[in-house]
């Protein structure tokens, strides 16, 4: 039987508020990814969950995607085309693996 091929989890990357981060917000970005990792398959554990990011940073949470943790985060990061001539940055959610302790 073949079995389908998942998105990694660091290729989801979800629209959140366009332009405006405080149309979708942190927690929602958090909360989006998490929803759209477990829908493409993975089963995602949430390490610290929810978290306010510090001094102007990206991150919004620590998950744990079968046995690997990854740190959610919030901010500019995908391409929007408001009609009016030059497209802009748009807010997103995305998740990048915290690398072990080799």
């Amino acid at each position: 039987m073949a079995r389908h091929r998942r998105l990694d989890p660091v290729e989801i990357v979800v629209r959140v508020g366009d332009t405006d981060p405080d149309t979708g917000g942190n927690e929602e970005a958090y909360q989006e990814w998490v929803y759209r990792a477990r829908e493409a398959g993975w089963e995602v554990t949430e390490s610290t969950g929810f978290r306010e990011p510090r001094d102007g940073g990206t991150e919004c949470g620590l998950v744990d995607v079968e046995g690997l943790a990854y740190r959610v985060h919030y901010g500019l990061r995908v391409r929007v085309d408001l009609g009016e001539g030059a497209p802009v940055l748009g807010y997103a959610a995305w998740a990048e693996p915290v690398p072990g302790d080799d």
